[in-house]
């Protein structure tokens, strides 16, 4: 199986994607988006990873109806 980055990378190249943050769930890819400020669509638990590393998790809120927030983890 490939590291984490490797997959980020290749999921990044594949889309012509540039920016923004990789959305992480159960240790795989899942999407992207270009900010974030809609927390409730993804579910919590999930890691958005921008390019320099930064994470953020999505907390708060359900599976049904998505995170409430995201937050830092540095």
């Amino acid at each position: 199986m490939k590291c984490l980055k490797q997959q980020i990378k290749e999921f990044l190249e594949e889309r012509g994607y540039q920016g923004g943050y990789t959305i992480v769930s159960d240790s795989e890819v899942s999407g992207w988006t270009k900010n974030l400020d809609n927390p409730g669509g993804w579910m919590p638990g999930c890691a958005a990873i921008d390019e320099n590393g930064n994470q953020w998790v999505a907390t708060g809120g359900n599976d049904y109806d998505g995170a409430e927030r995201w937050e830092g983890e540095f």
